[in-house]
């Protein structure tokens, strides 16, 4: 063979070679290759009941909006149904929930946005795009408006583009930080002021910057914090002070987080606690359940509003409840040594030791309430037992004092009588010592009723006291 016809035979092979790599790498006629399973603790979805609805294989997911999840497998993010089924396939660097019909996208550290059919209806050129959201929707127009964040020389700035469909026109990116409309108004950020306020869906500012935190409008009010002040805001910027546990941004079904010494715990409307039990970590209630992790415990289940748990702390890692459908997270190879698909021990059902740890805790509390109770009570009583001893001492005293009073003054009677017969006596004797005598009677008398003066208002002092 020559030199000529062996290179055609190695360039043959070597071609050869390549298209079975490529072929069997990535597809058959067009069909894409099953990728092997994810390994480790993967995500999964299951209902009100802890049923696996869609068994645990993404790599990471967000939560069920418009019937559809973001979910990531190997590194690219799609967008699955109800059945688990990629609708729109994986291509995403990263993803967020549907909002208003449009998903934010990442492709190439960029964002964009999509619809629910997979059309791109933003480029992805943008720093960051928020949620898609109607600018107000008991209007006839519909115009929803999606918040972008681009670079401006030095800076980051927030801006909305109209995505119709009557589009009232963009608005430029010039606040430093946004939320999303609704009722027709938009919180803004001025970093300049350090203060929030509101745009209307032409950018014109419509409440002034005032405010330090801000919620979004929500059935024509918003929530503010001016300083230490909560007020209520309605769409012309009137403010009406409120309690914080009027707040209807701040509880769900009923109930608010309250968090203290690195606990959560859950508070009701009148600022009592509903049930005793504290956890590590709490998220808020959403269709009714919670996420929540014991004291004692590395796994998170899903607790009631009575505080009693629907479905045990079973899980590494949890999500709220959205579209009757909660994001949950197990290594399937050791979960389902230990537990059926609808969250059943496999020996049977078995006392949930992290609720009975919070029951011990809920215990304990009580005890050290009602040992503060009893200290609190101890020191009330020293306290009346002490101002009892202090209100006996000074009857006491007062009852001595008066006796020594009256012994005093009869003692000095005594002597001023005695004093007396020795002056008249010694008068006899001598009428100059008889002077000097009644001189110092006189003296002695003087002295004696200055003494009874004091010692009678000594008394009308304490008898008052009495």
């Amino acid at each position: 063979m020559n030199l000529k016809a062996l290179s055609s035979f190695r360039l043959l092979i070597s071609a050869f070679a390549l298209t079975s790599l490529l072929t069997g790498c990535f597809s058959h006629s067009g069909v894409e290759i099953n990728v092997p399973d994810e390994k480790g603790p993967v995500w999964g979805f299951i209902d009100h009941s802890g049923k696996f609805v869609l068994k645990p294989k993404y790599r990471r997911v967000k939560q069920f909006t418009e019937g559809l999840a973001a979910a990531d497998l190997h590194t690219r993010w799609g967008f699955i149904d109800r059945d688990g089924k990629f609708v729109i396939e994986r291509q995403f660097e990263d993803a967020k929930p549907f909002s208003a019909g449009y998903a934010a996208v990442q492709m190439g550290g960029k964002w964009g946005a999509i619809s629910k059919d997979g059309t791109n209806v933003l480029p992805c050129k943008y720093e960051d795009v928020g949620d898609a959201h109607e600018c107000n929707p008991d209007a006839e127009d519909h115009a929803v408006m999606l918040p972008y964040k681009e670079k401006q020389g030095d800076k980051m700035k927030w801006g909305f583009k109209d995505l119709g469909p009557h589009p009232h026109g963009d608005i430029p990116a010039k606040f430093d930080d946004v939320m999303y409309f609704n009722d027709g108004l938009c919180p803004v950020y001025n970093a300049q002021v350090g203060k929030w306020g509101f745009i209307n869906a032409k950018g014109e500012q419509a409440i002034q910057f005032k405010f330090d935190r801000v919620t979004t409008f929500k059935g024509q009010t918003a929530e503010g914090e001016m300083g230490d002040d909560f007020v209520v805001v309605d769409p012309i910027g009137t403010m009406a002070p409120k309690s914080r546990l009027e707040s209807t941004k701040s509880f769900h079904d009923g109930l608010a987080i309250q968090q203290k010494k690195g606990k959560f715990a859950f508070i009701n409307r009148d600022g009592h606690r509903p049930f005793k039990l504290k956890f590590r970590y709490a998220e808020n209630f959403s269709e009714g359940l919670a996420v929540v992790q014991p004291l004692q415990s590395v796994r998170r289940g899903y607790i009631d509003t009575r505080g009693e748990f629907v479905i045990p702390p079973i899980f590494d890692d949890a999500r709220a409840f959205s579209e009757q459908l909660a994001a949950v997270k197990v290594d399937p190879d050791e979960f389902f040594k230990s537990y059926n698909e609808d969250g059943t021990p496999k020996d049977g059902p078995k006392p949930d030791a992290a609720s009975e740890e919070n029951k011990d805790e809920s215990k304990d509390e009580s005890k050290d309430e009602s040992k503060d109770e009893s200290k609190d009570e101890s020191k009330a009583d020293s306290k009346a037992d002490s101002k009892d001893d202090a209100k006996d001492d000074a009857k006491d005293d007062s009852k001595d004092d008066s006796k020594d009073d009256s012994k005093e003054e009869s003692k000095e009677k005594s002597n001023d009588s005695k004093e007396t017969k020795d002056s008249k006596s010694s008068s006899k004797t001598s009428s100059k010592s008889s002077k000097e005598d009644a001189d110092e009677d006189v003296e002695k008398e003087s002295k004696s009723e200055k003494s009874k003066g004091s010692d009678d208002s000594d008394s009308k002092s304490d008898s008052k006291k009495k």
